[in-house]
């Protein structure tokens, strides 16, 4: 029995990792911005890795560049959970339901759904800013009718925050606080001021 979960906890693993790497090929390839935004899609509709493992060293390389790539991967964000929102809200049983499913979300779904009834604006905010998968959220948001205008507006300003504090760290820390992001000790943090 142990063997299996650690089998089933492999593979995760490994398709955690491939799928993290297919998201680091795809902005780095050679439309970038665009790789980045479909990255940023990707991850808030389908691949529940968190976008700054891939964005933080591409704003570490050029920190010109890191305010464009916060705005881009914040509107492949958007994008994707306003698509989620719909679908949710369109099609639950016949296409939302099979991606819960798919996940192994049900109860956390139906807790999120019922939350929506009494404070759904700061329940999205809440949720878009940590890293709890944000399909979840959106599936919630859409089948439970929740005021499409609201869920734009908590969806915009919590993914703001997360993109453009990463930003802001990449700029007062250096390149030394990608590394964070992806899983190793940071080298050379310089602090401002020091």
């Amino acid at each position: 029995m142990k063997s299996d979960q650690n089998r089933s906890f492999g593979r995760l693993g490994d398709f955690f990792r491939a799928a993290q790497e297919r998201l680091a090929k795809l902005a780095a390839g050679r439309k970038g911005l665009a790789g980045i935004a479909g990255a940023s899609f990707l991850e808030t509709t389908i691949i529940p890795i968190p976008i700054e493992i891939v964005i933080a060293p591409v704003m570490a390389a050029s920190r010109a560049r890191g305010f464009i790539v916060a705005t881009v991967t914040l509107a492949g964000s958007v994008a994707g959970a306003v698509g989620l929102y719909f679908l949710a809200w369109a099609l639950f049983d016949d296409l939302a339901q099979p991606l819960i499913d798919m996940m192994g979300s049900q109860q956390q779904f139906d807790e999120l759904q019922a939350k929506f009834e009494d404070g759904g604006f700061w329940l999205v905010f809440l949720v878009s800013v940590t890293p709890v998968p944000m399909q979840i959220a959106a599936l919630a948001a859409g089948a439970a009718s929740y005021p499409v205008w609201l869920f734009l507006i908590a969806i915009t300003i919590s993914r703001a925050l997360r993109y453009y504090g990463l930003w802001a760290l990449v700029l007062g820390f250096g390149a030394g606080i990608a590394r964070i992001f992806e899983g190793k000790k940071p080298k050379n943090i310089s602090v401002p001021g020091k």
